[in-house]
């Protein structure tokens, strides 16, 4: 049967909507009545009614005061709402706060009570397709989850297969576009079996990694919890608009993560990034490659690597953490005692190293990463040639531009000019 609640301040209408109607030819159970809003909402909250009947004016809580906090507690449930000729303004604005009907008084018996039989039959409806709704898309959400870890664990490869799962998730990636594994690595030892099995400190550090993605402007494909104290990301690096400098991105993006997870959540997580070769079969690799890049990161500053980093530069980990803070800090006055200082050896044998492992000095990987910023700067914003020194870290303007021009042949206006 439809559960009806009756909410009115005038005792002889809630008696007469109460008597005068066999409710149950009708398929309706009355299951109470309300002087207030305040009562009336109590009694919603505890028995759930189908169809609620309420006045427009009442004490303590007026109708339209009403129908807000039934919104607020998602009670899914229709409204009719009964006024007087002179409150017609206010049966009108309950329509607008959510109101399936109203009518007027002196209420018309017989049509009080279809009334009540058609809201109701609406109301249970239209939750039948909620309900399916929401098993749909819990289901859909299952089925996405089990595709992603069959794919991170390489249990799907073949191309097509992967293809058609895109297709079926409506997951749209334009072959131009860009895709970056990250693997985001917990520390277990900071965990408990209490944490492990809480479901909503899990999906609350889900919430996170999406939001600092989403501050980095980084489109999060997928953001799956793929094992115990791991989550995988795919990160679309959007071909219309992508960052001058991947790697760069990915290490700003990473360091935020892992210092974000640190402070909601008090837990130390490691990153590791990789470029997936394509967007079907190439994920797989790529996630093989974050894994290993996340673990080798423990030891590293900041917990972050990007795995072509150590593929291309060959470099041991001190120089490696050095490049990693130079990313980070190049506007800033660096010097080699500072970044020694930061990656735990001297400042000699961080510049030896430097030497040794990619035949340069410290000093000229500083510059060449800050002409490479600067020339970004100069290609996409609308900065003047003293302010882009200042951003890269050259505090003379006049020797900015000597460097600029010793670098590239040409002066920062003339190389501006030319990407115009």
């Amino acid at each position: 049967m439809l559960k009806a609640l009756i909410v009115d301040d005038e005792y002889l209408v809630r008696t007469g909507i109460r008597e005068t109607i066999d409710w149950a030819d009708y398929g309706v159970e009355i299951i109470g009545d309300a002087s207030n809003g305040l009562e009336g909402l109590d009694l919603a909250l505890l028995h759930r009614p189908d169809i609620i009947v309420t006045d427009v004016r009442m004490p303590y809580m007026n109708g339209l005061e009403f129908l807000e906090k039934i919104k607020e507690h998602n009670l899914h449930c229709g409204v009719i709402v009964l006024s007087g000729y002179d409150e017609f303004q206010y049966a009108q604005e309950a329509l607008r706060h959510g109101a399936s009907n109203y009518l007027l008084k002196p209420v018309n018996i017989e049509e009080l009570a279809d009334a009540v039989v058609k809201v109701g039959m609406l109301t249970i409806a239209k939750e039948t397709d909620r309900m399916q709704f929401q098993k749909l898309k819990e289901e859909e959400n299952a089925i996405s989850s089990q595709f992603w870890l069959d794919l991170f664990y390489g249990r799907i490869s073949d191309p097509e297969t992967i293809r058609e799962k895109y297709d079926w998730l409506q997951i749209s990636i334009p072959p131009e576009d860009k895709l970056v594994v990250s693997v985001i690595s917990v520390f277990p030892d900071a965990l408990t079996a209490t944490d492990l099995a809480d479901s909503s400190k899990w999906s609350a550090i889900e919430q996170r990694i999406r939001q600092v993605a989403n501050d980095h402007r980084l489109l999060a494909v997928a953001v799956s919890r793929s094992a115990a104290t791991e989550w995988t990301l795919i990160l679309d690096l959007n071909s219309k608009s992508p960052p001058s400098d991947i790697v760069s991105t990915m290490y700003a993006f990473g360091h935020a993560l892992v210092e974000e997870l640190k402070g909601c959540s008090g837990l130390q997580a490691t990153a590791g990034f990789s470029v997936a070769s394509d967007p079907y079969a190439g994920i797989y690799a790529a996630v093989v490659k974050s894994r290993e890049a996340a673990r080798k990161s423990i030891s590293g500053l900041g917990g972050v690597l990007f795995d072509s980093e150590e593929e291309k530069t060959g470099a041991r980990r001190e120089v490696r953490d050095a490049l990693a803070y130079i990313r980070l800090h190049y506007a800033d006055n660096i010097t080699a005692d500072r970044v020694a200082e930061q990656v735990h050896v001297s400042a000699t044998h961080l510049m030896h190293l430097f030497r040794k492992d990619l035949n340069k000095t410290f000093y000229e990987c500083l510059t060449e990463y800050r002409i490479d910023e600067a020339k970004r700067l100069l290609r996409h914003s609308s900065y003047r040639v003293y302010e882009v020194g200042l951003k890269v870290g050259f505090g003379d303007s006049k020797y900015f531009s000597q460097i600029f021009r010793k670098m590239t042949g040409m002066s920062p206006s003339e190389y501006a000019k030319n990407q115009t």
